[in-house]
């Protein structure tokens, strides 16, 4: 799993048959240091998350283990929004 910042959205008149109805987000990828890493990714959004979020993703087959992925030709979920992440009593991210 890695970690991203939702930076925009993706608009797609003609989709694969099974992707629609399904959401796209632009993510960048954050390091273990929560900064930008300069390289973005398109993904399916399984929790409805939204710009400007911190976000959980999943790639390659794991990807498509969520209930809105089954079978779907997909290679990038959002499965979570991020809250908070702690080292010890240190907050790296607070949202």
């Amino acid at each position: 799993m890695k970690l991203g910042l939702v930076i925009g959205k993706l608009v797609s008149s003609r989709k694969e048959g099974n992707l629609d109805g399904k959401r796209i987000l632009v993510v960048r990828y954050l390091n273990d240091e929560m900064k930008d890493t300069k390289k973005t990714v398109a993904c399916v959004d399984t929790v409805n998350a939204g710009e400007g979020e911190v976000v959980l993703l999943c790639s390659s087959s794991s990807a498509r283990l969520t209930d809105t992925t089954k079978n779907v030709a997909v290679d990038n979920s959002i499965i979570g929004i991020v809250d908070s992440i702690s080292i010890g009593k240190e907050y790296l991210y607070k949202k």
